[in-house]
């Protein structure tokens, strides 16, 4: 989202919030908004809302990097916000809904205890969006903790 879009004031509560930094790659932040971009946490095509701890501000480059990608502090922030992470998938193709699936509960590795129990909740419940015997094997295999290596899936 370009900076242009938000006051200079609230760009500078956020980069004084993150202490100077770019969440993404860790490097400082320059002391002006040009050549940075607000970034959804939760990204906004899979439901991330547009609401102030949702977002933080990167580098343009790291923006663009991170893309739609969803991120362990998503999870968590999505978790701690009663946010649903979701993506309409219906019109895809089968390839295209396991690939999903399987992005979906590999997330989860990056989640600790209650956090990851939830998540494998809610991918256990993807099965019935997903009528593929292979995702069926792919989400109870992930809640029984034994995910194979990722060139098995």
């Amino acid at each position: 989202m370009p900076w242009a879009s938000h006051s200079l004031a609230f760009m500078t509560e956020l980069v004084e919030l993150q202490h100077w930094r770019c969440p993404w790659c860790g490097d400082d932040l320059p002391g002006s908004p040009r050549g940075t971009a607000i970034d959804h946490i939760i990204p906004r095509v899979y439901g991330g809302p547009h609401r102030r701890w949702n977002l933080q501000l990167l580098h343009q480059e790291c923006n663009s990097a991170k893309g739609k990608k969803i991120t362990a502090e998503a999870l968590e922030l999505a978790d701690a916000h009663g946010v649903t992470i979701s993506m309409n998938i219906g019109q895809y193709r089968a390839g295209v809904r396991r690939r999903a699936a399987i992005y979906a509960v590999r997330a989860t590795r990056q989640l600790g205890g209650e956090a990851r129990d939830r998540a494998l909740a809610a991918a256990r419940n993807l099965t019935v969006f997903f009528p593929e015997r292979r995702v069926h094997a792919v989400i109870k295999t992930a809640a029984e903790g034994t995910l194979p290596a990722a060139g098995h899936w």
